[in-house]
């Protein structure tokens, strides 16, 4: 057997799916993608292998396998981004009569939902599939005030092969290898800590930066434009859509996309202005809502209802957390609150 079928998968190496029939395999495969053509390159006589294990972190879907040589197809996928990525051996893929291959020194192909064929050779490596949507608005997002998501839409139209060659690639590359590591974390994963990183969040970056090639220039040539908007009035109007919306859940992305800043620019701009950052500062809106809640309550409040009702899910830590801010109990500023309002 080929040594790259004794190297380790990506993640949960241990919970490896084996598939010795090819068929069995292309049927499963279809249910998640339009496969087309699906077949070993080597003879019959050769034993058919397929080792894959799947990881899920947010949104997106991760399989990391091994394969014998293989051939196949894939049929068109709009709007859905196929992202592979060699970690040992080699593959070629053709769109429109041209051929893009990757090994080592050439590890990703992106595919933006195009029509393609491929063959492998004894292969270890990883996949998933991209809202392209998304990844241009986390373009936009990461190019700051004033970009159009369009701007980045022709890079993300065309099949594309990163490489190791350029600086920046080759960084890029490495940190979307460690993103993945980051995965095989089974204590994390249990406690529903994954989901709290948002990795599909920093894939998603890690991609656009990659494969957005404007983005560089683009971010030198809005430097001055951003500079010269009314930021204050942005950052405003950011505070009063927190206000508005501090019943509901807020993420530093959903911030990241209202704003047009970037994570470190918001983690800056409340650190200035409120000395804490954005998430810890919609914290403190929401305990400050709390107690006006509790000192302002209806006759069938409760501190559970009303911290249940602001989106605090443990009632304990809401406690604690009210008792730090305020040095008083939620539970006496309800009784006084019910002194206060008869």
């Amino acid at each position: 057997m080929d040594p790259v079928a004794h190297l380790p998968l990506v993640f949960h190496n241990h919970q490896a799916v084996v598939d010795r029939d090819p068929q069995g395999l292309a049927n499963k495969l279809n249910q998640h993608f339009p496969v087309l053509e699906f077949a070993p390159r080597l003879p019959e006589s050769s034993p058919f292998l397929h080792r894959a294990s799947t990881a899920t972190v947010g949104e997106l879907t991760l399989t990391s396998g091994y394969t014998c040589p293989i051939i196949g197809a894939i049929g068109e996928n709009p709007g859905i981004g196929a992202i592979n990525i060699c970690y040992s051996g080699a593959a070629n893929y053709e769109v429109d009569g041209r051929s893009y291959s990757i090994h080592g020194e050439a590890p990703l192909y992106f595919n933006p939902g195009l029509e393609y064929r491929y063959a492998t050779d004894h292969y270890n490596g990883l996949v998933l599939h991209v809202d392209l949507q998304r990844l241009q608005n986390t373009a936009a997002t990461i190019g700051g005030v004033g970009l159009s998501g369009r701007r980045f839409a022709p890079d993300l139209q065309r099949p594309q092969v990163l490489a190791m060659t350029e600086k920046r690639q080759a960084e890029l590359l490495l940190t979307l290898r460690r993103a993945f590591a980051l995965v095989d974390a089974p204590e994390l994963e249990n406690r529903g800590d994954l989901a709290t990183l948002q990795i599909d969040d920093l894939i998603y970056r890690i991609l656009a930066l990659a494969l957005c090639s404007k983005l560089a220039d683009a971010d030198q040539q809005t430097r001055h434009q951003r500079e010269g908007l009314s930021r204050q009035l942005i950052f405003k109007e950011l505070l009063e859509w927190i206000q508005a919306n501090l019943h509901s859940p807020i993420s530093l992305t959903e911030l990241e996309q209202r704003s047009g800043y970037s994570r470190r620019n918001l983690q800056l701009a409340f650190s200035q202005r409120f000395g804490c950052g954005p998430i810890q500062w919609v914290r403190r809106q929401r305990l400050e809502l709390a107690r006006q809640h509790l000192l302002n309550p209806a006759a069938s409040d409760t501190v559970a209802g009303i911290s249940s009702k602001l989106g605090f899910r443990n009632l304990s830590a809401f406690s604690r957390d009210f008792h730090g801010v305020f040095g008083i109990r939620p539970s006496e500023v309800l009784r006084e609150g019910r002194r206060l309002h008869g």
